[in-house]
């Protein structure tokens, strides 16, 4: 069974003090459930699994009035008593009870010492305007589709993993063109946890097309989930049908991905697809002064929730790694790694667009970084302008330039308009280390 980088913010909530119930939140399919059954069996005496898609299961538990009652239905359907401190209680699905998702919040108040962890993935798109998520009385995690460093543990290059993990710009590291190949396997098959058991077990891509194909099948069934209306599904099922055509490019919401609907019918839909967590929709900011302003009137850019459903809709396998679609889909892999370092909290992320009146300068994505703002290009090719990345760089000393490509870990210098910048060149296959590899680079210049 893989091991997921969340793991370990698992362990700290286990031993924390202040612990109370756990919601993890993520699409469906990226591995949820089978990392919370790891960690259960790895470090609880025991694992209750309580899954509220079972009918059966839903009937007997939907009923409970209190946190002892709920505690007694357990002991009668599994002949098992809870206990504080060694046994983990697994709630999957919880979104199919708005009962169960209120009486969350009486756990840290009637039984501190127990371990509680509920899953969801369509929770937001099912909450109605009745329902009360216990805010301030639980913990949230989110798990996305595995990284690129996950793949690597997946596929037995721990040695490999090990070095890129402790590699530092002044090393010289001899095997860039293994990692580098590797990584462009990633790309391929992207992170999605039954893709990668299947690639590692038999390397035939025809499997992967297979499992992908299902998956967003799976998605597209999904659609009475998400809509609170049957007028709602075609939309919501264009987005997820087509969505990922304008993955790491703009768009706008009319005429959204060719469509001839209108602006306010995919908004709500694109909106709702994202609180499902199957796309980020990434705003443009004008101004690097903290706190950030993004500009909603400007197009948005598309993160699709996986490079690997991303090339299967597309149908770009023989472009991948070449041609035009190479440079939108090093976007797509570079922010799918950005916002699946958000564990904890989800990641804001922008690109910067120069005002019209000023220019069309873009930089490709920009996040806060503690009190620093962090402007990063990705470079596909062997073309390296950077113009845009100065232009937004001149406009404040503090800004972080960051340069994610094929080449080597290293601080570069640049004279761009009679001014010298540094730069943090980051390789592809580093940028799951991008947050500490920004603080290396703090350090030093």
């Amino acid at each position: 069974m893989f091991s997921r980088n969340i793991e370990t913010e698992f362990k700290k909530w286990k031993s924390s003090p202040i612990r109370k119930p756990l919601l993890v939140r993520g699409a469906r399919q990226v591995g949820k459930t089978s990392v919370i059954r790891k960690f259960g069996r790895e470090n609880f005496s025991d694992l209750i699994e309580i899954n509220l898609e079972k009918k059966e299961q839903l009937a007997v538990f939907d009923k409970s009035i209190s946190v002892e009652d709920f505690l007694k239905r357990i002991s009668i359907l599994f002949d098992k008593t809870a206990v504080d401190g060694s046994t983990l209680i697994f709630i999957d699905e919880v979104q199919e009870s708005k009962n169960i998702m209120e009486l969350l919040r009486f756990f840290s108040e009637e039984r501190p010492q127990l371990h509680v962890i509920a899953a969801g993935s369509l929770l937001e798109a099912k909450i109605e305007k009745s329902w009360s998520i216990p805010v301030g009385r639980i913990d949230y995690k989110y798990v996305y589709p595995m990284t690129f460093f996950e793949y690597l543990e997946a596929r037995g290059k721990n040695a490999l993993l090990d070095t890129l993990k402790n590699i530092n710009p002044e090393d010289r590291f001899e095997f860039k063109d293994l990692a580098g190949s590797l990584f462009k396997d990633y790309i391929i098959t992207g992170g999605m946890p039954e893709v990668i058991n299947s690639y590692a077990s038999t390397g035939n891509y025809d499997e992967v097309k297979t499992i992908l194909n299902r998956l967003q099948t799976a998605y597209i069934d999904d659609i009475r989930k998400y809509s609170r209306s049957n007028s709602d599904s075609k939309y919501l099922e264009y987005v997820i049908e087509y969505g990922a055509r304008v993955a790491g490019l703009l768009f706008t919401y009319e005429n959204f991905s060719g469509s001839n609907y209108h602006s306010r019918e995919m908004a709500q839909a694109l909106n709702t697809v994202e609180k499902v967590m199957l796309l980020k929709q990434v705003p443009a900011i004008s101004s690097p002064v903290l706190p950030l302003t993004p500009k909603f009137k400007r197009p948005k850019k598309m993160i699709w929730l996986d490079v690997g459903l991303v090339n299967f809709i597309n149908d770009a396998y023989k472009d991948l790694i070449t041609g035009v679609y190479k440079a939108r889909i090093m976007e797509q892999v570079v922010g799918q790694a950005i916002i699946a370092n958000g564990v904890q909290k989800k990641t804001e992320l922008y690109y910067w667009a120069k005002e019209r009146s000023q220019g069309s300068a873009e930089v490709d994505f920009c996040i806060q970084h503690g009190t620093r703002l962090v402007g990063i290009e990705v470079k596909s090719g062997n073309i390296l302008k950077l113009r845009s990345l100065f232009s937004m760089a001149s406009a404040d000393e503090n800004i972080i330039a960051v340069r994610v490509s094929w080449d080597d870990l290293k601080v570069e210098k640049y004279e761009f308009a009679g001014k010298t910048y540094k730069l943090l060149s980051i390789p592809f296959y580093l940028i799951d280390r991008l947050p500490e590899l920004v603080d290396w680079f703090i350090e030093v210049i």
